[in-house]
């Protein structure tokens, strides 16, 4: 964002954030900030703004009552490694905290009244953080047809919602004790939640399939075209056991049939790994949140202002993690990753603190980073370590810069990274 821009935006928040001051000081009430969706973003969110202070009232809603970590979890569902991260529970961990929790859905938004709705009540807000994330939109495959989305997020789980873990593990079980068969597992178009993901899952599931011994192949439909360093592992160690057919999408989905439609024609599965296009979810387009494309057409994803994390909506609102649009021409989003959503938590309380506190000239949000620690292959473990890092340039437009790392025997690097992850950004000491 241009410095320009930028101070016009301070200025107009200070104004607002006086206002609000001034509103509370009269009435003796606490800000109160609603934070919808319990996920690393979210969370960060809520630990900041109560780590060292009593000065906001923060509710948290989210229909899982667990909070449960997806990064380190595709070693998990094949059976590498145990659990290693443990749920936290959610009500326990806002005691501990000093933030309410509600194991509900948010419903709806009322933007003019400032209120959300959900678990059959009203509860106004002062500041509302949006840490949704990336959700399946199964109408690209089904259309109006519930049933059959229903259908096949029952029995065909991707396993990207956390929500989903343990039957998507479940179901991977089920088919090998029958032997096998074939495993069919679709990659979106981009963007999608960790950007790395569906191919270190490909890859464990080679592995899995091989060590297993299994008469099983699977099929990976590819939207785009695949990481280079996947495809090349795919063709050169797992070529009996991986079929990767790139720029393949997906058009329609019968799960009663067990088939997939592309432009090639119908494939038919015995088991299957579906994950759709994702976007940010129903409650952010309901709420007139999306962003624009350069025809001024809706995209799938909640419009943000970069430079404060705010919606160009609404001013009262942050969008934070996966549920975020484009921040810069340079690149687009930013990835879709745990580590992001946690920093930009973290970057979003501050700009609220700092709003509802009445400043003017608050400096642009902190810009996150991205440590991701991906596995290429199982026996003998390794794994390419990804660094996405950001910059603001002169003109204020933000730069990202990625650096890839082999690790050709990792010790547990990965563990200790969401360890410190979930010691600095959630408050949450694992020992």
């Amino acid at each position: 964002m241009k410095r320009r821009a930028l101070l016009r935006l301070a200025g107009a928040a200070g104004v607002w954030a006086g206002q609000l001051g001034a509103g509370r000081a009269a009435t003796g009430a606490k800000p109160r900030v609603v934070i919808v969706g319990a996920g690393w973003g979210g969370l960060a969110a809520a630990s900041a703004l109560t780590r060292d202070s009593e000065t906001f009232d923060v509710r948290v809603f989210d229909r899982e009552r667990e909070f449960r970590s997806l990064p380190l979890a595709n070693a998990w569902l094949v059976g590498r490694t145990p659990l290693r991260l443990p749920p936290l529970d959610l009500a326990t961990l806002a005691r501990r905290q000093g933030w309410r929790f509600d194991a509900a859905p948010v419903q709806a938004i009322d933007r003019a009244r400032r209120e959300v709705q959900a678990g059959g009540e009203r509860i106004g807000y002062d500041a509302l953080v949006l840490a949704t994330g990336a959700v399946g939109d199964p109408a690209a495959w089904f259309g109006d047809d519930a049933r059959a989305a229903s259908e096949a997020r029952t029995r065909f789980p991707a396993g990207f919602e956390v929500g989903e873990l343990e039957t998507c593990r479940q179901r991977l079980e089920a088919f090998a004790e029958v032997g096998g068969g074939t495993l069919l597992m679709t990659v979106p178009p981009a963007p999608y939640r960790c950007p790395p993901a569906p191919y270190e899952r490909a890859a464990l599931i080679g592995w899995w399939i091989k060590t297993r011994r299994l008469k099983a192949k699977l099929i990976v439909l590819d939207a785009g075209g695949g990481m280079p360093r996947f495809n090349r592992l795919f063709g050169e160690r797992y070529q009996a056991q991986i079929e990767h057919r790139l720029h393949t999408p997906v058009r329609r989905v019968d799960p009663f049939r067990k088939t997939v439609t592309t432009d090639d024609g119908e494939e038919r599965f015995d088991h299957a790994l579906l994950l759709p296009t994702m976007h940010a979810g129903a409650l952010v387009r309901e709420a007139g949140l999306l962003g624009r494309d350069a025809q001024g057409a809706a995209t799938r994803w909640a419009a943000v202002d970069a430079g404060t994390l705010r919606s160009p909506h609404d001013e009262r609102v942050w969008i934070v993690g996966d549920a975020m649009d484009n921040v810069s021409p340079l690149f687009g989003a930013y990835p879709k990753t745990a580590h992001i959503a946690a920093d930009l938590g973290a970057a979003a309380a501050a700009q609220i603190g700092a709003a509802l506190h009445g400043a003017r000239d608050a400096a642009p949000a902190a810009l996150p980073r991205s440590l991701c620690h991906v596995w290429l292959d199982a026996e003998p473990a390794e794994q390419l370590i990804l660094d996405a890092s950001f910059r603001r340039r002169g003109d204020g437009l933000i730069v990202q810069s990625v650096r890839q790392t082999d690790n050709p025997q990792p010790r547990d690097e990965d563990l200790q990274w969401a360890r410190e992850l979930m010691a600095q950004r959630l408050g949450v000491s694992l020992g």
